[in-house]
């Protein structure tokens, strides 16, 4: 082994010394631990000290001024089979620039026998009334809770909500008020065999952004105005101006006769990764503080 060779090697060996060495820090010291006490915003997280990489969570802001709150305007159980529940409620925003990239909600159930049970924890989102005109609502909706005795009260929570402003709804030109429209509405009964009733309709994105989600509701209603079945259903990587089908099928017979259908149509426009084409993140449309 000549010199150049055997110093080659001592180097080579003094490289995998020094990575071992690297990746035991790693292990015992990982950033979580080492950069997240630092007072600087750095590896990726989401605030300084906070977030993304590290363990501790950030800390929501405050609710901006001059924001109305969120409006439960119901929650109800749909009954489905044998102590089989669909958990709904519908939510109202009525700021007009301002909503809710996400919000935590738990659906508050108080049985006959008196106990009380509250569901996991879970996350959505809520659009500004200005993207939304006629349609400023949205339904919350948990399928398939298991109950041994019958619901006397359901309620709603709603907490840690993260809100954003769209900076001004004429800084969005390849937007309108309608972001997805469903159009070709229709329902009927199964006949088949296959399955009790269905609902079909077509959205389109409006828009010229692709959104990597669309997320579906149909709730169909009594002659009372009470919901009696509700199906949800999503649409992934819709195109800007693209046009797609959509169906919910429900196998078991509703408890009473059809009075409507309401067919809601959202995406989250405050989730910058929603956006998937060269026209942008959207983020510059967004107040991100």
């Amino acid at each position: 082994m000549t010199s150049s060779q055997r110093l080659i090697k001592k180097i080579i060996i003094i490289l995998i010394f020094l990575s071992s060495i690297a990746i035991i820090a790693r292990i015992l010291f990982p950033p979580s631990v080492e950069f997240c006490f630092n007072g600087v915003l750095d590896y990726g997280e989401e605030k300084v000290d906070c977030g993304e990489i590290c363990q501790k969570k950030c800390p929501l802001p405050p609710m901006p001024p001059k924001v109305s709150q969120i409006q439960v305007e119901w929650a109800k159980a749909i009954n489905d089979g044998v102590d089989n529940y669909d958990l709904i409620a519908k939510v109202k925003n009525d700021n007009e620039l301002w909503g809710i990239f996400s919000v935590s909600y738990n659906f508050i159930i108080t049985q006959e026998n008196g106990e009380i049970l509250k569901t996991p924890k879970e996350e959505t989102y809520i659009m500004p009334k200005g993207f939304l005109k006629e349609d400023a609502y949205k339904y919350i909706f948990e399928d398939n809770f298991k109950l041994s005795s019958n619901i006397s009260k359901i309620e709603i929570e709603l907490s840690e909500h993260n809100w954003r402003e769209i900076k001004d709804l004429r800084d969005l030109p390849h937007f309108n008020s309608k972001v997805i429209e469903i159009s070709d509405k229709k329902g009927d009964y199964i006949k088949d065999g296959s399955g009790f009733y269905y609902v079909f309709g077509i959205t389109k994105n409006t828009s010229k952004y692709e959104f990597r989600r669309v997320d579906i509701t149909v709730v169909i209603y009594n002659k009372n105005n009470d919901p009696i079945a509700v199906g949800r259903t999503d649409q992934w990587t819709l195109s800007g101006g693209e046009k797609r089908e959509f169906r919910s099928f429900w196998e078991e017979e509703f408890k009473d006769e059809i009075g409507y259908i309401d067919y809601i149509a959202q995406t989250n426009v405050f989730d910058s990764e929603n956006f998937m084409n060269d026209f942008g993140t959207g983020e510059k449309f967004i107040d991100m503080q």
